[in-house]
């Protein structure tokens, strides 16, 4: 008699760590549009400088997200997301305080500092409390929360931030961080929740080197993180200026921002739905490649706009490109948890944040240049052409590029080099 399989909502665990992400992503995306809104309705600020707003949230994740990796596996994870979303609430009312677009890039540069901890630290407690017969189902849960969030937090956010000011927006985020944490607390501590124990001798660059050398030896990763990287830079270059197109074409209406935004999450939402059918990926390929595509479609479309296009057809766009979003943020998501042995999540998933992380700085510096020089309906036509293809090419070509290759676990290395060294002594 076949064993039924029990529910995910069960885990009261689960239950508690669905719950605080909930509230701190939903706050997060009423503090992005009230940042956005302040910056070019309130302050006028130029592209260039509306394309550091992403920056100061992907300099910390560059600078420490490796080390971050390193901490999350080897420290008590749910100490390090209790006091990063309370002292990230703190910073986050400092915002409502300031009186510049300067002072607002500063605080921001020190709030995503405290929080870089938190992705891998979230990776790895997710894998200890979740069932290995879960993985999937949570990942797409919680990327049904991520799109859910997406679709509510700008669309509320920026309503809030219009009819009132963008203040109340980041109030609210900062009480959503006081709260989240709150509710980690509530997480029961478990012997197999333990950080992993380490012996003296084997200092932060070893941790850091077996994370680099399973990853480099493990085909899926490698490849993935790649291809992710080049999606991400061709993503970031336009992510931030969706506020500059519309504010062209759309000047009375700066609530488009929101709703673009909002319609993205949709598209993602369903897309993460339909996923949550699935028990696992074999083919990253169609994953990635059919996510690439999707995006594409929506930055080009959105870049043969004019002031006298429907707003509806921008719309239907973004709602493709939400759809190839929630694809790909499912593939990165389920090869994070999935891939690596669990006891190197933390490192796999601070490599990857730190790598894209980079590219959340190039992208949109390098956007901004180019719409300077180019105009940002040209930089949309462009950018959505190029990701297009590589979406082709990652579905013709995906039995070449996403190779099976057997891979060894951090434990499996070590074993492998002790024989080694008695052979030689």
């Amino acid at each position: 008699m076949m064993k039924r399989k029990s529910s995910i909502w069960k885990n009261p665990d689960y239950i508690k760590f669905f719950s605080a992400n909930a509230l701190s992503n939903l706050g997060n995306w009423f503090d992005f549009i009230a940042v956005l809104i302040l910056f070019r309705y309130t302050w006028n600020a130029e592209p260039m400088l509306i394309a550091f707003i992403p920056v100061m949230y992907a300099i910390p994740s560059t600078l420490f997200g490796q080390l971050a990796g390193v901490l999350a596996d080897r420290k008590d994870k749910l100490r390090i997301l209790i006091y990063s979303d309370w002292i990230r609430g703190a910073l986050t009312l400092l915002l409502v305080f300031v009186s510049s677009p300067f002072w607002a890039l500063l605080v921001l540069l020190f709030r995503n500092t405290v929080g870089v901890v938190g992705l891998p630290a979230q990776q790895g407690l997710m894998r200890k409390i979740v069932d290995e017969e879960h993985i999937m189902k949570a990942v797409t849960i919680n990327g049904s929360l991520l799109q859910l969030v997406k679709v509510v937090g700008p669309l509320i956010g920026g309503s809030v931030s219009g009819v009132f000011t963008p203040d109340i927006s980041i109030a609210v985020n900062a009480a959503s961080f006081f709260i989240s944490g709150i509710i980690f607390s509530m997480i029961t501590k478990k012997n197999h929740m333990k950080p992993e124990e380490v012996s003296g001798e084997i200092q932060f660059f070893r941790l850091w080197t077996e994370g680099w050398e399973l990853v480099l030896k493990n085909r899926i990763l490698l490849v993935s993180i790649l291809y992710g990287m080049i999606i991400t830079l061709t993503i970031q270059m336009i992510d931030a200026q969706f506020v500059t197109l519309f504010s062209e074409l759309f000047p009375e209406k700066p609530e488009m921002t929101g709703w673009t935004i909002s319609v993205i999450g949709v598209g993602a939402l369903l897309a993460v739905l339909v996923l949550t059918k699935k028990e696992t990926i074999d083919r990253y390929g169609w994953f990635f490649g059919s996510g690439s595509l999707m995006i594409g479609i929506m930055a080009g479309g959105l870049g043969f706009l004019n002031s006298e296009s429907p707003l509806t057809i921008g719309l239907f766009f973004a709602f493709i490109g939400g759809i190839g979003t929630g694809i790909t943020l499912t593939a990165v998501n389920y090869m994070i948890q999935k891939e690596p042995p669990r006891e190197v999540i933390g490192r796999v998933s601070g490599i990857v944040d730190s790598m894209l992380s980079i590219l959340f700085i190039a992208g949109p510096l390098l956007g901004g240049v180019l719409i300077q020089q180019l105009g940002v309906v040209l930089v949309f036509r462009g950018i959505g052409v190029v990701i297009f293809l590589l979406g082709m090419v990652g579905i013709v070509f995906q039995q070449i590029i996403w190779k099976k290759e057997k891979s060894f676990s951090i434990d499996e290395q070590s074993d492998t080099k002790r024989e080694l060294k008695k052979e030689v002594n």
